[in-house]
C-alpha cells in the first residue's frame, strides 16, 4: 500500500514539473527567439533580402513636387505641360502646386508640405524664401530653381534659367539700334516684385548695360504689377502722364508688355516709345506681329518642367550632376524678324553628362 502511494506521489510531482514547464518555456522561447531572430533578419536583410527591397523601390514611382510662382499663369502653364510630359514618359508622380497669385510665403508652405510628404526632388522658382530649400536639401532631398535663382541655397543640384546679363545685353542692343547714339534713352522698368532677388538682379544688369549708352540714358522709376494685370496697368498709366520723356519701356514681368502697349495705344505714344517684355505668351506674340511691342526676352519655360524633370530624375536614378550649378535655359530675344522660327529652338532637351 505504501509502494502505491508513493508511486502515486511521484506521478504527481512529474505532471506538476510538466506543467511549470510548458507555462515558462513559450514565454522564455518567444522572448529569446524574438530577439535572435530580428538581428538574423536583419543581416538576412542585408544580404539576400537586398534586392527585394531594391525592387519594391523601383517598382514604385518617384514622387516629384513642382512649386510654380503662379499656379494657373499663362506662361507658368507652358512650365507646366513640359514638367507632366516629363513625368508621363518617366512615369513620375508629379504634383504641380502654387499660389494664384504672388505670395513667396504660401510657396514657402507648399515646399515644406512636400517635404513633409517626402517627395523624391522638387523643382520650384526664386521667389520662394531660401530656408525652406535649404530644409528640403538638408532632408536629402535634390532642389532645381528655375528662372530666379536663390543663391543661399548653395547646396541645391543646379539652377535652370534665364541668363539676366546677356537679357540685359540684348535689350540694349537692340534698343541701340533704334535710337541714335546721341540721343539720351528715358527708361522705366516694371517687375513683379521689387524685394525678391530675381528682380534685383535683373534691374541691375539693365541699368549697367544702358548705361554705356553714348547719348546718356535715365532709369526715371521701377513700378511693381505684382503679378495683377490691373495693376501693371493702372502703374504704366501713372508713370507715362509723370514721365512723359520716356522712349524706352521695359517689363520683366510676364504680363508687363502687353498692359504697358495697351495703355500706349489708349495714350496715343505708341509710335514714340519702345516696348519691351518677357516671355512668349501669347498675347505678348500677337502684338509684336502688329507692331505695338518691339521685342520679348524669352527663354525655354517648357524646359522649366522638362529638362529640370529629366535631370532630377537623371540624378537620382544614375547619379548625374551637371557640369556647373548656373545654366542657362537658353536666352534670345523675339522680335518681328524671328517670330515664327524661335520656338523650335526653345524645346530641345540638354541631358546631364554621364557619370564619372
Amino acid at each position: 500500500m505504501k509502494r502505491i502511494i508513493l508511486l502515486l506521489m511521484v506521478l504527481v510531482l512529474i505532471v506538476s514539473f510538466s506543467a511549470c514547464g510548458t507555462s515558462q518555456s513559450p514565454k522564455e522561447d518567444t522572448g529569446k527567439s524574438t530577439t535572435e531572430n530580428t538581428t538574423e533578419n536583419k543581416t538576412e536583410d542585408a544580404t539576400a533580402g537586398t534586392s527585394e527591397t531594391d525592387t519594391a523601390k523601383t517598382d514604385d514611382p518617384l514622387y516629384f513636387v513642382y512649386v510654380s510662382p503662379l499656379l494657373s499663369h499663362p506662361i507658368w502653364l507652358i512650365a507646366k505641360e513640359g514638367f507632366e510630359d516629363a513625368c508621363k514618359e518617366l512615369g513620375i508622380q508629379g504634383d504641380w502646386v502654387g499660389p494664384q497669385g504672388i505670395s513667396p510665403e504660401e510657396m514657402a508652405q507648399l515646399v515644406d508640405t512636400a517635404v513633409a510628404q517626402k517627395a523624391d526632388a522638387i523643382i520650384t522658382q526664386g521667389l520662394v524664401p531660401a530656408k525652406p530649400v535649404n530644409d528640403a536639401i538638408a532632408a536629402g532631398i535634390p532642389v532645381i530653381v528655375v528662372d530666379g535663382d536663390i543663391a543661399e541655397a548653395e547646396g541645391k543640384l543646379a539652377f535652370l534659367g534665364k541668363d539676366l546679363k546677356k537679357q540685359a545685353k540684348l535689350l540694349y542692343d537692340w534698343v541701340a539700334s533704334k535710337i541714335p547714339a546721341d540721343t539720351k534713352i528715358v527708361y522705366s522698368i516694371q517687375c513683379a516684385a521689387l524685394n525678391a532677388q530675381v528682380y534685383i538682379d535683373q534691374n541691375k544688369y539693365i541699368e549697367e548695360a544702358f548705361s554705356q549708352h553714348p547719348g546718356g540714358a535715365e532709369l526715371v522709376n521701377i513700378t511693381t504689377s505684382e503679378g495683377d494685370k490691373m495693376k501693371g496697368t493702372t502703374e504704366w498709366q501713372n508713370t507715362f502722364n509723370t514721365y512723359p520723356d520716356i522712349n524706352v519701356a521695359i517689363n520683366v514681368t510676364a504680363d508687363g508688355a502687353v498692359s504697358c502697349a495697351r495703355v500706349a495705344e489708349e495714350m496715343g505714344i505708341q509710335d514714340k516709345v519702345l516696348i519691351f517684355g518677357v516671355d512668349d505668351i501669347q498675347e505678348t506674340l500677337d502684338l509684336i506681329r502688329q507692331d505695338k511691342i518691339e521685342g520679348t526676352i524669352v527663354t525655354s519655360f517648357y524646359n522649366y518642367g522638362y529638362q529640370a524633370t529629366y535631370w532630377l530624375y537623371q540624378h537620382i536614378t544614375e547619379g548625374r550632376v551637371p557640369e556647373q550649378k548656373f545654366n542657362d535655359a537658353g536666352t534670345i530675344i523675339v522680335t518681328k524678324e524671328n517670330i515664327d522660327t524661335y520656338a523650335e529652338q526653345l524645346r530641345q532637351k540638354v541631358d546631364l553628362p554621364p557619370k564619372k
